[in-house]
């Protein structure tokens, strides 16, 4: 599966913290979250994203990179945050 980003109306990034609005919705991001929003400008392959995420942030403990990285794209592609390519 390939994802892009959607537009935010609004992006407030803060010591740290990162809160887009999208379509009149506010969506504060984790640091995992606001790095596969960067990394999603372009339509991106998520298997690259998982690659790319544990590159920066190591491997997380209890799952695989692909396994995590597919959750959290399947939480923003339900907030309305990222896309897929249909």
């Amino acid at each position: 599966m390939r994802v892009q980003r959607v537009p935010a109306d609004d992006l407030l990034v803060r010591d740290g913290e990162t809160a887009l609005l999208v379509d009149g919705m506010a969506v504060r991001l984790s640091e995992l979250s606001a790095a596969i929003y960067d990394l999603t400008e372009e339509m991106v392959e998520v298997e690259r994203l998982a690659r790319e995420l544990e590159a920066h942030f190591g491997a997380p403990e209890g799952s695989t990179s692909m396994d995590a990285t597919g959750h959290a794209v399947t939480e923003l592609l339900r907030h309305g945050v990222l896309r897929s390519d249909p």
